[in-house]
């Protein structure tokens, strides 16, 4: 069990927690893939992340397709690698305020648009991954 203490270092071993019977997780306790954690007031955790997310920030809620961005970080992680996905989102993210502000459009038209941008810049990688990506019309900006 471990190396034994250093000369002249007394070493205890306390436990503060006694196992208790309901300390073992049941089947029906663990998460299965697919399933989606709910909070205790019946609201996906998700949306509820969401809403608190967007009012730190100021943004509107209904301005967010939750939906169309997990579908978007999911294409992206099985398309060119997961760690690109958290990546995507934020570009896309900054790259629909840089429109919004630019065009004077509302945040939630720019994000569709740069969210179809980067699908479209996938659909090409995925024509040959050995293709040279071409910028596509929201670089030229």
């Amino acid at each position: 069990m471990g190396r034994p203490p250093a000369a002249g270092h007394d070493v205890a071993v306390t436990s503060a927690h006694t196992p208790q019977p309901g300390d073992i997780p049941q089947p029906g306790d663990i998460p299965q893939p697919g399933d989606t954690p709910q909070s205790g007031g019946g609201g996906d955790v998700l949306d509820r992340w969401v809403a608190q997310v967007c009012a730190e920030l100021g943004l509107e809620v209904a301005g967010v397709d939750v939906a169309a961005l997990l579908d978007l970080t999911r294409d992206v992680a099985h398309g060119v690698a997961r760690p690109a996905a958290p990546l995507t989102a934020f570009l896309v993210g900054l790259a629909a305020g840089r429109d919004a502000v630019a065009a004077g459009t509302g945040e939630a038209a720019a994000v569709r648009a740069a969210t179809a941008a980067v699908l479209g810049l996938l659909d090409r990688r995925a024509g040959g991954a050995d293709q040279p990506i071409r910028p596509g019309p929201a670089s030229s900006r």
